[in-house]
């Protein structure tokens, strides 16, 4: 009489399960960038900036929602690349950031001209929302604005009251193919003037030299941006927060003008007869004594400084 001795069946292998993955992911990512900060490597990094990032956290929900269960290693290398994405925005272009609501169809007659008449105005404030085009912002107009583009239609809000002109630039509707497409914004050169620009990656140039600038802020990021003082009136105030841009700074020869550049990896240079750089300082010689001056000052993320 035999006796069939039949080995045991192994059991199936269970599936692979990420276990908490998430948020040790964002602990480690904010605690990278917090590190970098401190050693002065990057920008420092407010805790405002990282939560203004809420809308990733939409992205990485729907992406664990669809794909994890399937692919699960594939969908945990998304999302380390996605919060990886998201912290180095946060360091390198934190004015960007703010926690403002969004809309749907808020451009809803887009046009490629567009101007806004003087009237009574007696000052301006700018603002201009730019994405991957050519912008330039120059002196020179009839008008309080006009704005042309050659391609893109843009989106022009006109929220004057009084005689306190507000006006909003932004791209939108439909770009026409065949090439990037180039942006003029004009103002007139008499009104004093308050700009804000938010810009992403293109190609910049503001030129306020002919323009009563009374202060301008800048947060661009991938770009090359070109920026030529104003003739200024009092101390005028101009600020520039960059990612991973490449700035030019020019000071014209009747400007008295310091610029003040800090933050992460920038290399800064200057080729202005003018000016000396000591340190992260570079100014001309009268500044200290003018009444009339710019203060520039410059926070980058990996940045390029070029002051002529």
């Amino acid at each position: 009489m035999t006796t069939d001795i039949t080995s045991p069946t192994p059991p199936a292998p269970r599936p692979y399960r990420r276990r908490g993955m998430f948020w040790p992911l964002v602990l480690i990512g904010i605690g990278i960038i917090a590190l970098l900060a401190n050693y002065g490597l990057i920008q420092s990094v407010s805790v405002l900036s990282i939560l203004a990032l809420w809308p990733v956290l939409l992205i990485l929900l729907g992406i664990d929602i669809a794909f994890a269960r399937r692919w699960p290693l594939p969908t945990l290398a998304a999302e380390v690349v996605i919060i990886g994405a998201a912290l180095f925005l946060a360091a390198a272009r934190p004015a960007a950031l703010s926690f403002g609501t969004f809309t749907f169809n808020s451009c809803p007659n887009p046009t490629l001209s567009s101007s806004v008449a003087r009237g009574t105005l007696d000052r301006l404030t700018l603002r201009v929302d730019a994405g991957g085009s050519r912008f330039r912002i120059v002196g020179g107009s009839a008008n309080a604005v006009e704005v042309s583009s050659d391609q893109q239609e843009l989106c022009v809000s006109d929220r004057t009251t009084g005689s306190a002109g507000d006006v909003r630039i932004s791209q939108g509707g439909r770009v026409q193919l065949g090439g990037s497409s180039e942006i003029v914004a004009k103002v007139a050169n008499d009104l004093p003037l308050s700009l804000t620009v938010n810009a992403g990656a293109g190609e910049f140039l503001v030129d306020l030299h002919d323009v009563k600038t009374k202060d301008a802020r800048l947060s661009i990021g991938a770009s090359n941006t070109t920026i030529v003082l104003p003739h200024p009136t009092g101390d005028v105030a101009i600020r520039l927060d960059g990612g991973a841009s490449s700035v030019v700074i020019e000071i014209p020869v009747d400007v008295e003008a310091r610029v003040i550049v800090t933050g992460g990896l920038i290399s800064t240079s200057s080729t202005n007869p003018r000016a000396t750089k000591s340190g992260n300082i570079t100014e001309t010689p009268g500044y200290g004594t003018a009444k009339d001056r710019v203060t520039v000052s410059i926070t980058g993320g990996v940045s390029s400084i070029s002051i002529r």
